[in-house]
């Protein structure tokens, strides 16, 4: 009997051995953040309890766990007022649930898969490329149905991308109830991260229904500068159009210093986000000046940003935006406020907007409160 129990004891033990081994790089974390805004709009007065002065509390639960060369990744998303509408706040950012209640959904889970040089992501993810990408200014980042396939030296000395992109929770510059994943994309994207005569260069390719874009980038330093070159064209079924960029990043005086140009042909396309039609890759855009603004076909912009400021622990950064789209102007100067209490990462906005396009001249203040854990 004694042998029996020591054997079914070593048994066990060699079981879980073997599944502490199997399972591993096990992660937990996530964050929880405020979002506030109000502005002075129309017959509004700041911080006032009208429909414009927003408030929401989103808390991202993460995890992740490896099988061997597989990772599953979950996200769990909450977005709550806390009850302050029609006290503090008149609104809300983006969708909560059906009922306007507290919405709770899960806004990642996928599975990777990595075999030699080559990584394969299948199921709900953020994204980064230039036309299709996860936009971080919200109360909710939104995220993508899609697979996408990372291989290297498929190419010698390059990174090669293929992604198929099937629909995003983002609608507008919201989301659907219960972070729906109810938006369309139905793109598929190819990308080449390579070295082309010393120079990093970066191209997509997407199809997008009708739709076609080309988008290339470098960078490279002159003179302890930081140089971004954009060049991009969008083909559809009746209009053509392109788009350029050029962005300078360097020190002045103690100062970051940066500046940015880019141009949109006056052929009826945009170069916007297309989960969104909000944030743009150009490197352009402020906060309301954005991608619906200067990504606009027929419009020049410019900005100028200067940061490395700082009053006792508060990180300061200003910056302006202007962007002529022939028949209007829209301006935009926003001061920037980083700090951080405790293990509380603040971020405030002051905004002076002066769009002729919507006839939208206020002052907008925003507050971001982060608490990662």
């Amino acid at each position: 009997m004694k042998k029996i129990i020591k054997l079914s004891v070593a048994a066990a033990l060699a079981a879980t051995a073997m599944n502490a081994a199997v399972v591993d790089n096990v992660k937990l974390g996530g964050n929880a953040k405020l979002f506030y805004e109000t502005n002075d709009s129309g017959t509004a007065s700041m911080f006032d309890n009208h429909a414009a002065t927003k408030g929401q509390v989103i808390v991202n639960v993460k995890a992740s766990a490896s099988i061997g060369p597989i990772t599953a990744n979950v996200r769990n998303a909450t977005i709550t007022t806390l009850g302050l509408e029609n006290g503090v706040i008149g609104g809300t950012q983006v969708n909560q649930s059906a009922d306007g209640g507290t919405a709770n959904f899960t806004d990642i889970a996928n599975l990777s898969a990595t075999i030699g040089q080559t990584t394969l992501i299948a199921g709900k993810q953020e994204l980064n490329t230039p036309m299709c990408f996860t936009e971080g200014w919200n109360v909710h980042r939104n995220t993508f149905e899609a697979g996408v396939l990372v291989t290297k030296n498929l190419i010698p000395g390059s990174t090669v991308v293929f992604a198929d992109v099937k629909t995003t929770n983002a609608s507008g510059a919201n989301i659907h109830n219960e972070g729906a994943f109810d938006t369309p994309i139905n793109a598929e994207m190819a990308a080449i991260h390579t070295n082309v005569a010393g120079l990093p260069v970066n191209w997509y390719y997407y199809d997008v229904g009708t739709t076609s874009v080309n988008w290339v980038d470098t960078a490279f330093t002159v003179a302890g500068a930081k140089v971004k070159v954009i060049a991009a064209e969008r083909d559809e079924v009746v209009n053509n159009g392109s788009a350029q960029a050029i962005s300078v990043a360097t020190k002045v005086a103690g100062l970051n210093v940066f500046a940015a140009y880019s141009t949109v042909s006056n052929d009826g396309v945009n170069f916007m986000n297309v989960a969104t039609t909000k944030k743009t890759k150009l490197p352009t855009q402020a906060v309301y000046v954005d991608g619906t603004v200067v990504a606009q076909a027929n419009t020049d912009a410019f900005k100028i940003k200067l940061s490395g400021m700082s009053v006792g622990p508060v990180k300061l950064a200003a910056q302006y935006v202007s962007a002529d789209q022939g028949t209007a102007n829209d301006n935009e100067t926003d001061i920037i406020a980083k700090t951080k209490i405790g293990n509380v990462d603040f971020k405030a906005l002051l905004m002076f907007v002066d769009k002729e396009t919507t006839s939208d001249d206020c002052t907008k203040f925003r507050v971001y409160a982060n608490y990662s854990f």
